[in-house]
């Protein structure tokens, strides 16, 4: 019996990603190998996700779809890739202790693409349609969420150092809530 969720703790969608060959930009952001993708539409890190296609998932799910497999062994592979012959797919990985930096770059994420999704279904259908003040307001929602995640990601030392502190003083759990909500409203941002 394979410990998918084991598997899952050995190496990140990223790390797998740079591994297999594909330039993951500082940001995280990859050119997709799902679609024909001409700017970089996905986003890596413990999890993967496309805007442009839409594709998501594990790291199991990451290298099973690009090398084309089942789930079996795209987790066998990752033993094979990652387990440096230390792995034992039946022992219980050991508990990580919390960190920070990663939680706020985990909520951040889940936030992005939550609400590039409620930015795209509030979105003008066509050419003629307005621009609504809900699709406005997702729209900033969407670039600030997008902001505090580059200066996560891209920010000097002070700069990480200061967000980790802001969301950590009660925000990020205020925004992990939010991910129960079936709406994000503006005010719930700002």
């Amino acid at each position: 019996m394979i410990d998918f969720k084991a598997i899952k703790g050995l190496v990140t969608a990223r790390e797998a990603a740079e591994h297999y060959g594909l330039s993951v930009s500082s940001r995280g952001m990859a050119l997709c190998p799902f679609h024909d993708d001409h700017n970089p539409s996905m986003k890596l890190d413990e999890r993967f996700h496309c805007f442009g296609c839409g594709e998501d998932g594990d790291v199991i799910d990451f290298t099973a779809k690009y090398f084309n497999l089942t789930l079996r062994e795209a987790a066998q592979k990752l033993i094979r890739d990652f387990g440096n012959g230390e792995f034992n797919p039946n022992e219980p990985s050991p508990p990580k202790s919390p960190d920070p930096a990663k939680r706020c770059h985990d909520v951040l994420l889940a936030l992005e693409v939550r609400l590039h999704r409620q930015k795209w279904d509030t979105a003008p259908k066509t050419m003629d349609d307005p621009i609504t003040t809900e699709y406005a307001q997702n729209c900033q929602m969407y670039d600030f969420i997008v902001g505090l995640a580059d200066l996560l990601s891209g920010g000097t030392t002070q700069q990480k150092e200061d967000e980790i502190a802001y969301l950590t003083g009660g925000v990020l759990d205020r925004y992990e809530a939010l991910l129960q909500e079936e709406v994000i409203e503006y005010a719930d941002i700002f």
